[in-house]
C-alpha cells in the first residue's frame, strides 16, 4: 500500500514528524511529496471488512520529540485505506505449467496460484511438463489442482470456477466448464 502527500497541501509540516500506525515506520520524502509505503501486513495497518470488501487502514500523523515540552508544531492526521473486493475476476491465457503465476494488478493486490494436471484421481503423481499439451479422448476425465495462495494474513483465495474458451474472452459465447461453484 503506498500513498503520497503533497507537501503544499499541508501548511506547516514537518516532515521529520511523521509516522504511521507503528511508530517505528515512517515516511520517507522528497522535493514534492511525503510518500508511506508499506505490505498489508505491517506499520501498524489494520485490516476490517463489510459484505463485500476488505478494508486496510493505516494513518500518517505526527509526533513530538520526546523531552519537548512545548511544541509549536502542527498536529497532522492522515488516514488512508485500500480496498479490495472480495470477489473479483481474472481471466489470463496461460501455459498450464507456470508454477507459481503472481498477478499483480494497482488497485487489486497479489495473489499467487498453481495450475497442474495428475494422472489419476489419487493425485499423487503430477503429469510432468515436458508432456504437455496434454492430448485427451472426449469425454476423459481431466484431474486438475488449482491452489490459489495470498500473503495475506487471515485471507484465503478460493477459485470459484475454471473454464475454456477458444479466445481470451471468459463471456465467450463458446466455453467449456472445467469447474464451477467451487
Amino acid at each position: 500500500m503506498t500513498v503520497e502527500v503533497e507537501k503544499s497541501s499541508i501548511i506547516g509540516l514537518n516532515e521529520d514528524h511523521l509516522r504511521l500506525n507503528d511508530p517505528t515506520c515512517t515516511p520517507i520524502s522528497n522535493s514534492t511529496h511525503v510518500i508511506a509505503a508499506m505490505s498489508l501486513s505491517s506499520c501498524g495497518t489494520q485490516l476490517t471488512e463489510d459484505a463485500n470488501n476488505l478494508i486496510f487502514t493505516n494513518e500518517i500523523m505526527s509526533y513530538d520529540k520526546l523531552g519537548d515540552v512545548i511544541t509549536r508544531k502542527h498536529q497532522v492526521e492522515i488516514g488512508f485505506s485500500c480496498m479490495y473486493p472480495k470477489k473479483g475476476r481474472v481471466s489470463l491465457e496461460f501455459r498450464a505449467h507456470k508454477i507459481p503465476f503472481v498477478f499483480t494488478e494497482k488497485g487489486f493486490g497479489k495473489f499467487t496460484y498453481q495450475f497442474e494436471f495428475f494422472h489419476s484421481i489419487l493425485y499423487n503423481k503430477m503429469v510432468d511438463p515436458n508432456f504437455y499439451p496434454i492430448e485427451v479422448a472426449l469425454k476423459e476425465m481431466l484431474y486438475i489442482e488449482i491452489q490459489a495462495t495470498s500473503s495475506v494474513a487471515n485471507t484465503v483465495l478460493f477459485v470459484e470456477s475454471c473454464r475454456a474458451t477458444p479466445v481470451d474472452d471468459p463471456n465467450y459465447h463458446i466455453f467449456y466448464d472445467i469447474f464451477e461453484n467451487g
